[in-house]
């Protein structure tokens, strides 16, 4: 009687993983480093299925988070929005890659990006650098950045516990960069991972750290208009990992250098055709 029960469970279990899979967003519980759900079956879809099956299951991850593609009615993609979508993405992400980091990266660099996500920035750095890393806390985005760049072949990507950066050896790499990932991390792991970007640069290696700036006007009226007024009104447990936390110039030159960076220098907030407000910094081991 109770082995008949665990197998009804375990149906029950698969069909409500199923109906999620199809029908709902990939998105993991509140709190969760993972912000995107990967388990068993969408594991075993994803090894097992071919390529029709991954591109359906990186269009379910994508759509899952409005920080990647999100449909304009919220609910469903119309027809040929999805692929003008991710057309646009692409894009947009090869601006940054050739219009700023194209402008600090060496042809003989070995570079990391920390927080790639879909892996569309640090792919299209793989095109002028001697090899590159993408590095994220999402075993599910892992997974989509290798689909969308599996022609790119000095490039690999490797999922990280969200606190630290373990898996990449000390003085390992020349060029470090984090664009539009830091801000949603809070400050004291944000330290953390200042710490490893020194830890694993070789001697004379080079971080690029972009934050939105908020003694910019424009931040600071996004911020008090949008951020602040949403999430002041949400109660702190409902408050999800992917909010911005603000930076201003000073504190991070002063966090850089106390951790023994040197030649901490400001860069023009235009360097990013996308992010006009941002502030970048660029910091030497």
């Amino acid at each position: 009687m109770q082995l008949i029960n665990v197998k009804k469970l375990r149906s029950i279990k698969f069909i409500t993983s199923l109906y999620n899979l199809l029908f709902k967003p990939l998105k993991a519980e509140k709190g969760d480093y993972d912000y995107l759900r990967w388990n068993g079956l969408i594991d075993l879809m994803w090894k097992m299925g071919g390529g029709a099956t991954r591109a359906f299951l990186t269009k379910k991850f994508l759509s899952s988070s409005p920080h990647y593609l999100y449909p304009k009615n919220k609910f469903y993609f119309l027809p040929g929005e999805y692929e003008e979508l991710l057309s646009q993405l692409r894009l947009s992400r090869a601006e940054i890659a050739n219009d700023v980091l194209a402008k600090l990266i060496k042809p003989d660099d070995e570079v990391l990006e920390f927080g790639c996500g879909h892996g569309l920035i640090v792919g299209a750095v793989g095109k002028f650098c001697k090899r590159a890393v993408g590095v994220d806390v999402s075993q599910a985005i892992i997974r989509v950045a290798e689909e969308l760049n599996r022609d790119v072949k000095n490039v690999s990507y490797i999922r990280s516990s969200g606190l630290d950066l373990k898996t990449i050896p000390d003085q390992s790499l020349t060029f470090v960069y984090s664009i539009e990932c830091i801000q949603h991390i809070e400050k004291v792991h944000a330290v953390t991972f200042f710490h490893e970007f020194y830890r694993i640069l070789k001697p004379n290696g080079r971080a690029l750290i972009q934050f939105p700036d908020l003694t910019r006007s424009e931040e600071l009226d996004a911020w008090m208009e949008g951020t602040w007024k949403i999430q002041s009104e949400r109660p702190y447990s409902e408050l999800t990992m992917m909010r911005i936390r603000y930076y201003t110039p000073e504190e991070i030159k002063i966090l850089l250098t106390r951790i023994g960076f040197s030649d901490v220098v400001f860069l023009d907030h235009n360097l990013n055709p996308v992010e006009r407000s941002s502030v970048y910094f660029l910091a030497t081991r």
